[in-house]
Order: C-alpha cells, then sequence, then structure tokens
C-alpha cells in the first residue's frame, strides 16, 4: 500500500486533522531559512511529542554538516530525518549511525536522479525524489517529469518517496506511473497557506483508491 506523509505542518490543528483523516506520517520544516513553514527545533519537537506512536514523524532539515543534522534529530525527536542537502555518502552513513532515526536523502528529480541515488543506496534508508528549482531546496509545488521517478523507483532497491506539485487531482495518476513506496504533499492540499481539511480527505481517498494498493 503506498503510504501518504502529510509535509509542512506549523499548527496543532492542521496536524490532529491530518492524523484523523489517516496521514502515515507527518512532516515538519526545521530551521530552513527562506521556508514559510519553517519551525524551530523546539516548536517542532513539540508538535512532534503529539504524533501518536503508530504514525511516523519527520524532521525536514537542511543541515551544513553532519553534525548539524544530528543535532536537529536530538532536538525534535523526530522518527525520521529527512536531509536536503547534498551531503556526501559517507557523511549520510555515519549520520545513520549517530542517530537513533531512520534517513532519508532528499534527490532532485533531473535526469541523473538515479545515478545520485545509486550513490546513496548503502548509506540512507529511503530516497525521496522531488522537483528541482534553481535556488530552492525542494517544497516547489511543481510536478517533474515522473519517467524519471518510475526508472528510480524500477531500479533501485530503497523505499521511494514521491514528492513535487501533487494534489488530489494528479496523485492517483502518479501512483499509478510512479509506484512509489509513498507520497508527499504540502501546498497542494492546503488554502490560504493552512492545511485543509477537505484536500487532505481527498488526497489520501485518491492514493487509497489506485489499484495498485
Amino acid at each position: 500500500m503506498t503510504r501518504v506523509k502529510i509535509c509542512g505542518m506549523t499548527r496543532a490543528e492542521d496536524l490532529q486533522g491530518a492524523l484523523d483523516l489517516g496521514a502515515d506520517a507527518v512532516g515538519f520544516v526545521v530551521q530552513i531559512p527562506g521556508s514559510r513553514r519553517s519551525l524551530t527545533a523546539g516548536a517542532a519537537g513539540s508538535l512532534i511529542r503529539r504524533v501518536p506512536i503508530f504514525v511516523k514523524s519527520v524532521a525536514v532539515i537542511a543541515p551544513t554538516d553532519r553534525e548539524e543534522a544530528v543535532h536537529l534529530g536530538r532536538a525534535t525527536g523526530a522518527d525520521v530525518l529527512q536531509v536536503h542537502t547534498s551531503l556526501p555518502p559517507e557523511e549520510m552513513a555515519r549520520l545513520r549511525e549517530d542517530v537513533c532515526q531512520k534517513v532519508v536523502a532528499a534527490v532532485p528529480a533531473l535526469p541523473g536522479a538515479l545515478e545520485r541515488a545509486l550513490e546513496l543506496s548503502e548509506s540512507v534508508d529511503a530516497i525521496l525524489l522531488d522537483t528541482y528549482r534553481a535556488g530552492t531546496l525542494g517544497g516547489t509545488g511543481e510536478v517533474h517529469d515522473w519517467s524519471v521517478s518510475a526508472r528510480v523507483v524500477e531500479q533501485l532497491d530503497l523505499p521511494v518517496i514521491l514528492a513535487g506539485g501533487l494534489h488530489p487531482g494528479n496523485v492517483r495518476q502518479a501512483v499509478e506511473m510512479v509506484r512509489p513506496y509513498a507520497v508527499a504533499v504540502a501546498s497542494g492540499v492546503e488554502s490560504d497557506g493552512r492545511k485543509d481539511p477537505s484536500k487532505v480527505r481527498s488526497f489520501i481517498q485518491e492514493v487509497r483508491r489506485c489499484p495498485t494498493n
């Protein structure tokens, strides 16, 4: 079954709404300059403590080095670290040894995505494929070429999470084409910058209705 991560949580009511509607994982952007959804490690940790034991909490981070990633992982207490910087594979492997969390590496969904994913495959627990835009670390709200992501899923022996421009109107097609382990969404389920319960519900329902599920 394709899992669903609702990302960019900033308010307790949005978090509870996603949990009530059946999200498998919830994401928190932590100390990423320029992101309107960014929280301090302390604020993220306060929300993460509300997440029940059988739902995964994900800290979305962009550390400058492994030490910063370790600090953010410990400060938030998240179950998973989603790393959006190009730390070399050996540093990602050491990070995974240093923390108790699972580690996900974000990879831009460009023609070289498979090669980068293969480089990291022994060092991380999963790969997240997101749309690339110069000057950003993901979260663009833009769709990329899903054939690139489908190729990574076919050839990589790791869970692959699909992100980038997903919303209730296209997520079923994306899942059917790419067949990812999970899908991640932020802006695609928002209205006026806040999570919209009707969009969250529709998004999750569309994923659950996929024939692959």
